[in-house]
Parts: C-alpha cells; sequence; structure tokens
C-alpha cells in the first residue's frame, strides 16, 4: 500500500523488538492481573485538544494522512509532530533521509529557548503557531524562524460542544485560569450585582463534560487568564452558544522564570462573540454591554462558520501542501 502523503505523529514509533514485547505483555496481562483494566492510553497523545482537532478535522476532510502508524514503514515523506519525543524521533528519522519534511507546533513550546531550544532543530521545514501575537514573539526571539512560521489555529467539535434545546441562562461561567483569587471573587460580585448567579471553573481541575454542563446554563462566561496563545476554552464556550467577557490586560506577563510582553488572553474574539476588558472599571459596562446586545451576538454561527474541526484541518492541510510544494521547488 502505498504511503500517505501526511503523517501525524504524536507518539514515537517503536521498534520490531519492542512492538513484540509490548504485544506480548498485553497478551499476558489478563493472565497475570485478572481483573484489572490496562493503564490508561490517550487516543490522541501530546496536548489532547489539539492533536484530536487536528485529527479528527482531517478525517472529516478525507485527507490523504494517517496517524501514530506502528511502523517505520508506514512513515509518509511528510510528518507533523506536534508532541516533543515525537517530534525529536522525527527530526532524526530526517537526519537519516528516511522523512523529507518536517512540521511543529503549535505546543512543542512557546519559546525558542525551551525544551532545550526545541524549535530551533534545524531539521524543522515548518513552525505551526497558534496566532499572530505567537508568531511575533518567536520572530522577535528568533528571526531565523520566520520564514518557516505559519499560523493554523486548532478547531473545536462543534457537535460535542453543542448547547441543549432547553438550555437555561440563569448563570455566569467564572473560567479562572490566571491572576490571584482575590481578583476572581471581585469579578463574581460584578456578577450577582448584575444578577447573574457566578460559577467558578478552575483551569486544569474540570472534565469537558462538567465545563460543558456549566456554559449550558450560562447567559455569559468571564474569562480571567493573563494570555493565550488560542483559547481553546474561549472558542468552545463560543460553540456552546456563549458569549465571552475576557480581561485582557496586555503588558509584560510572567510565565515559567520569564517575563515578556504577551499579546492578547483571546487572539480570536470579534464582536460576535464577546468583548474584552483590562481593569474592573470597566468591567461593569462589558457586563452589561454583552447583555444588552444578546440578540446580536452569535458565538456559535461564528464557530461553524470558522473554527471546527473541519474548518480548522482544512485549512492545516492547505498549509502543509503549500510549505511541501515550495520546499520542493526551492
Amino acid at each position: 500500500m502505498a504511503a500517505p502523503f501526511l503523517t501525524v505523529l504524536a507518539t514515537p514509533i517503536a521498534g520490531a523488538a519492542r512492538r513484540l514485547y509490548q504485544g506480548m505483555r498485553s497478551a499476558l496481562r489478563p493472565l497475570v492481573k485478572p481483573g484489572v483494566p490496562l493503564p490508561f492510553s490517550s487516543p490522541y497523545p501530546g496536548h489532547y485538544a489539539v492533536t484530536r482537532s487536528v485529527v479528527e478535522g482531517l478525517r472529516a476532510n478525507g485527507a490523504d494522512f494517517n496517524f501514530n502508524p506502528r511502523a517505520f514503514r508506514q512513515l509518509a515523506h511528510v510528518v507533523y509532530a506536534p508532541a516533543n519525543e515525537a517530534l525529536r524521533q522525527a527530526a532524526l528519522l530526517k537526519r537519516e533521509g528516511r522523512i523529507d519534511f518536517l512540521a511543529a507546533g503549535p505546543t512543542n513550546a512557546l519559546f525558542p529557548s525551551e525544551c532545550d531550544s526545541i524549535l530551533l532543530m534545524p531539521e524543522i521545514d515548518l513552525l505551526i503557531v497558534a496566532s499572530d501575537w505567537v508568531a511575533d514573539l518567536l520572530r522577535e526571539e528568533a528571526p531565523a524562524l520566520a520564514l518557516k512560521t505559519r499560523v493554523s489555529p486548532s478547531g473545536v467539535d462543534a457537535a460535542y460542544w453543542s448547547p441543549s434545546p432547553r438550555r437555561t441562562r440563569a448563570e455566569a461561567v467564572v473560567y479562572w485560569k490566571s491572576g490571584d483569587e482575590a481578583f476572581c471573587g471581585e469579578i463574581e460580585r460584578h456578577l450577582a450585582r448584575h444578577g447573574l448567579v457566578p460559577r467558578r471553573v478552575r483551569y486544569g481541575s474540570y472534565t469537558a463534560e462538567q465545563f460543558k454542563t456549566a456554559l449550558d446554563t450560562a447567559a455569559l462566561a468571564v474569562f480571567v487568564s493573563q494570555f493565550e496563545t488560542q483559547g481553546l476554552a474561549l472558542a468552545e464556550a463560543w460553540s456552546m452558544d456563549v458569549p465571552t467577557v475576557v480581561w485582557d490586560p496586555r503588558g509584560p506577563v510572567e510565565w515559567r522564570g520569564r517575563t515578556f510582553r504577551k499579546g492578547s488572553s483571546a487572539p480570536y474574539l470579534t464582536p460576535e462573540t464577546g468583548v474584552a476588558w483590562r481593569t474592573l472599571d470597566e468591567l461593569g459596562a462589558a457586563i452589561a454591554d454583552v447583555r444588552s446586545s444578546r440578540a446580536g451576538l452569535r458565538p456559535r454561527q461564528w464557530v461553524l462558520e470558522h473554527m471546527t474541526d473541519a474548518i480548522r484541518a482544512r485549512a492545516f492541510f492547505r498549509v502543509m501542501t503549500e510549505a511541501t510544494e515550495a520546499a520542493v521547488g526551492s
């Protein structure tokens, strides 16, 4: 069977001996540990949301690709590796002449110096980033990356992130990712003054189903994050037809021991999906603005037109195709 145009590689390929050992362990486990389930293995390794979106979007488009092949002979000559361990293996394979074109991003690293300077590996031909401000940051930090950087955000599963037919709108989600808790409490008091019951969702401590349930009762969602490279949780709220009120302070921010000037807390916020605010003095007006203009907001429709898995994967595949064609012609 001919190899596809593209391989999405989120997990390194094991050698033949390793695959044999793994197969034997799986076969013997029910005998050695009866009734004990196998360890959890994510169907979308690496950054789950990013890997899931590109794989499911490519499948929806019938793209010529495969995902995490088990054997080296199944690799395409063009490889996209969004997870670091797989990216390092793919770079080695390129040095050995076993693949021709290697793409990375958007979650391998934010700064070029992170993760042993993984983004600066010369084997990388294309670097996918989630938004324009991240592309600008990389160009400032490592000008050599400018020519190989392309912006291509991920999508969301709009079938899953869909409001129920009889949803209520009595609450307001407070999505708390950064900023101190006292600040979050002030936001919740603002919402209560506007007749909304705040429902806090703490980043990293909820399941998708819990977030979906919270959004299904929300008139709006206030997002509290110092910066976002894309903001997939925002897109999930929009897909649930929930407009967002986004804290977007701009200015310097400290992250992983570094201070830098970030670009945005909501790179894809539009007048159709919500409003931004910077200080608590502006929050009340922002809440009132969203509530008064609710009929004119269309967050779910915006997602259906711009940010579903299929739409974003179609754009991603086009970026990959154009980049490989340019590399062949150069």
